[in-house]
């Protein structure tokens, strides 16, 4: 009887010392989904820059400045007419999408004296903002399994439709 209560007292501090473990060990994985990204109204070919942020702070200065945050996902391809879908794996969470297409290749937007871009770009959820790119909060979107944005391209300000 002594020996199985002894076994029994062995079993249960394992199983407390699992069970702690377990609750406070970080996880060893997230939970990832694909994102599809259609490019829609692609009228010249040319290096697609994309960028897909995790933040406000980081899209506002993808956006504004043009320049790379550490909270986003930027990267370039080359795209074309029959080559306008995108496949990007990514940890489950909120995201906002900015992207435009260099057709000239010099690395930047191009914008006439007024600020208004020269060059196709386009937004997540297709949103615009008004005289100006759109917030974090109108073009995130939410990645907790397979997830597909269409994003229509543009040039110039936008009409209303």
């Amino acid at each position: 009887m002594k020996n199985s209560l002894t076994n029994y007292v062995k079993l249960l501090r394992i199983m407390s010392f699992v069970v702690i473990f377990l609750l406070f060990a970080p996880n060893s994985y997230s939970a990832e989904s694909n994102l599809k990204i259609n490019i829609l109204n692609l009228d010249r070919s040319g290096v697609l820059y994309i960028s897909i942020c995790k933040d406000e702070i980081g899209f506002k200065k993808t956006v504004e400045n043009e320049s790379e945050e550490e909270s986003c996902i930027n990267y370039a391809r080359e795209i074309d007419f029959q080559n306008g879908e995108i496949n990007s794996i990514l940890p489950h969470g909120e995201y906002a999408i900015s992207l435009f297409v260099d057709s000239n290749r010099n690395r930047k937007i191009d914008k006439n004296l007024f600020g208004v871009p020269k060059e196709q770009y386009g937004f997540s959820n297709n949103v615009m903002g008004r005289m100006s790119a759109p917030t974090y909060d109108q073009a995130k979107f939410i990645v907790t399994g397979p997830s597909t944005q269409d994003i229509k391209l543009r040039i110039g300000i936008p009409k209303k439709q």
